[in-house]
């Protein structure tokens, strides 16, 4: 691929909510400078939301397994992405390469495995454009986390937006990155979306608690809440990662709670750990903490913050005039030319990897 300063890329995020996909195509140098050009996010119909949610790869060397999910999660990525460019006629020579998180389905980096579906090289073919992806393996198989991986984007926004705030993303799990005396930190808190839209799916077929409505009608199961609270995560020190299926053993318990009891606890789960960030010792001069993600629009949970600790600066990233549904596919256009240019998207202070890395993998079209 040709050298540049700034490439144009197709920046693609499905998520662990595992409720659509989004789609940004950006002008980026990787560095202190990104350009929007056009972006969407799509919602799945229930057929695709169930099929993902449904995909459980207990046994991840059963390959004729993933094969076939891999395949179908491919297909969705696709037909996806041919509408977004018919959708704001985008044509091909307008593109340098396309940049992939694909679909997390299992991550275990204590056994260096991490399985993310979507298969970059059959998109490379099928839409005959160059791709960007693979961006956690490098740093798994270098004592990294492999999570999260989005970290040197924050920073960006951090820099441009206030050196002393900490950005924490609500998506499937909640991760959160800082500058402690210039130096970047990031990790992996705690649950977020996941499990509670999971019981919104579970309850009412629908993909999200919109603004935190029930479960500011619920109560908290202190029982659960306590179960939670000795998760071994929680002991664990900076940086560290989550599945987004690690604290999914509580599900079975608020499912048989009343809807509203059930979401009021799971969203005290993110609460409380985004409450504990905030005491740590890291967090000493940081003095506002800008939420992004999806779960930056749950009212029940922002609003809880504001009330337990009124001398926090609480806000979220649309505030700054960023447009908070589509960061994440922002993020990954830019790391993906941080993986082009060979420069750092992973440290030990952000994932745990032994030594600063770039990452990624380049799938070439032949013309």
């Amino acid at each position: 691929m040709k050298k540049k300063k700034n490439y144009r890329v197709i920046g693609i995020m499905t998520g662990t909510s595992m409720d659509g996909i989004d789609i940004s195509y950006c002008s980026t140098d990787g560095l202190n400078n990104i350009k929007i050009f056009d972006e969407k996010s799509y919602n799945y119909p229930i057929s695709i939301q169930t099929l993902i949610k449904k995909i459980k790869i207990i046994n991840y060397s059963n390959n004729k397994n993933i094969k076939k999910y891999d395949k179908k999660i491919t297909d969705i990525i696709i037909n996806y992405l041919k509408k977004f460019l018919k959708e704001f006629v985008i044509s091909k020579k307008q593109i340098d390469f396309i940049s992939l998180s694909g679909q997390t389905v299992l991550h275990v980096p204590k056994k260096k495995f991490t399985l993310q579906l979507g298969n970059p090289n059959l998109i490379c073919k099928s839409l005959k454009l160059n791709v960007v992806s693979d961006f956690r393996i490098k740093d798994i198989l270098n004592g990294g986390q492999g999570a999260p991986i989005g970290s040197y984007y924050h920073k960006l926004l951090i820099n441009k937006i206030n050196t002393k705030s900490a950005i924490i993303n609500l998506g499937g799990v909640a991760n959160f990155s800082l500058l402690n005396k210039k130096k970047l930190i990031s990790s992996d808190i705690g649950p977020a979306n996941a499990i509670t839209d999971d019981l919104m799916f579970y309850f009412f077929k629908k993909n999200f608690d919109r603004n935190g409505n029930i479960a500011s009608k619920g109560k908290k199961n202190i029982k659960i809440f306590e179960l939670y609270k000795k998760n071994s995560f929680f002991k664990k020190t900076f940086p560290k990662s989550l599945d987004r299926n690690n604290f999914h053993y509580l599900f079975k318990k608020l499912k048989k709670l009343r809807p509203h009891d059930a979401l009021n606890t799971s969203s005290n789960f993110t609460i409380h750990s985004i409450i504990k960030l905030i005491d740590h010792k890291i967090c000493e001069n940081i003095n506002e903490f800008i939420l992004t993600g999806g779960g930056r629009k749950n009212g029940y949970i922002l609003n809880s913050l504001r009330n337990l600790r009124k001398d926090i600066k609480f806000s979220i990233i649309d505030d700054y005039k960023f447009n908070g549904d589509l960061l994440e596919a922002q993020m990954f256009a830019y790391i993906g030319v941080r993986s082009i240019k060979k420069l750092i998207i992973s440290s030990k202070s952000t994932t745990g990897v032994k030594k600063s890395i770039s990452g990624g993998k380049l799938y070439k079209f032949n013309y």
